[in-house]
C-alpha cells in the first residue's frame, strides 16, 4: 500500500555517496516493460492484430518474429510515433519492481536511473518529462536519473540490465551486473534475477555487499 504522496527515504538527504551502495538501475525491460507497451501501441494503431503476440527471443525487435518492422529506420519512425503518443508516460509497470526499489530505498541504497531512451533525436523533452512522469506516478524512488547509451563509463556498486549489449560492455569495463531475466538474455551467465518479488532485495543486497568487500580489497 503506497500512501497518496510518497515520501521518498531520499527527501532532505545531504550525504555524499559514499555512505551508499550505489545501484544502476536499467528501465526498459528491467522496470518497465517496453515490449508490451510497444505491442500495445501498435496494436491501437492498426498496425499488428490484437491477438499478435511477437517472439521476443532476440532484443531487436527488427530480427524478431512478428513484429511489423523490415528495417531499422521503420522501426525507429514507429517508436518516435508511439514517443509522440506519451508512451513513456503509460508504459506497464513490471510487476513488484515499485515495491522491491522502495525497500531498497529504505536500506539506502543509492538508485541512479540510468537509461538508453535518447536514442531517437527530435523528441527528448517528452522523453525526459515522461519518464520522470512514469517514475513518480509508479512510486519508484531514485537520486539521479541519466540519459546515455555509454553506460559502461558509468561505475556504481552493481548494475541491473536486460540488454545482452550493455551486460557485455559493463562486464568488460569490470563492473558487477545483475541480468534482469528476459527470453533475449538467456545465454549470458548470472547472477540473474528472474523477477521482482520477496527475494530480490536480499539478494541484491547480499551481492551489493559481496562485491564492496571484494573491490575494498583491491
Amino acid at each position: 500500500m503506497v500512501p497518496a504522496k510518497y515520501e521518498s527515504p531520499y527527501d532532505g538527504v545531504d550525504r555524499g555517496t559514499d555512505v551508499y551502495r550505489v545501484m544502476d538501475l536499467d528501465l526498459d525491460g528491467v522496470c518497465a516493460d517496453y515490449t508490451e507497451a510497444m505491442r500495445q501501441w501498435l496494436v491501437h494503431a492498426g498496425r499488428m492484430p490484437a491477438d499478435t503476440y511477437p517472439d521476443m527471443t532476440r532484443y531487436d525487435m527488427t530480427s524478431a518474429t512478428g513484429w511489423p518492422f523490415q528495417s531499422v529506420e521503420e522501426y525507429k519512425q514507429a517508436h518516435r510515433e508511439a514517443e509522440a503518443n506519451h508512451l513513456y508516460a503509460t508504459m506497464p509497470v513490471i510487476q513488484g519492481a515499485p515495491e522491491a526499489l522502495r525497500r531498497l530505498a529504505d536500506e539506502h541504497v543509492y538508485i541512479r536511473v540510468v537509461t538508453h531512451r535518447l536514442f531517437v533525436s527530435g523528441q527528448h523533452q517528452i522523453v525526459v518529462s515522461d519518464t520522470a512522469k512514469w517514475l513518480d506516478d509508479n512510486h519508484i524512488p531514485y537520486m539521479s536519473l541519466c540519459f546515455t547509451g555509454l553506460k559502461d563509463t558509468m561505475h556504481a556498486t552493481i548494475h541491473i540490465d536486460d540488454s545482452p549489449a550493455n551486460i557485455l560492455a559493463l562486464r568488460q569495463a569490470g563492473e558487477h551486473v545483475v541480468v534482469f531475466d528476459q527470453p533475449y538474455n538467456r545465454q549470458l551467465d548470472g547472477p540473474r534475477l528472474s523477477a521482482w518479488d520477496e527475494t530480490s532485495v536480499p539478494k541484491l543486497m547480499a551481492w551489493m555487499d559481496q562485491w564492496r568487500a571484494t573491490d575494498s580489497g583491491k
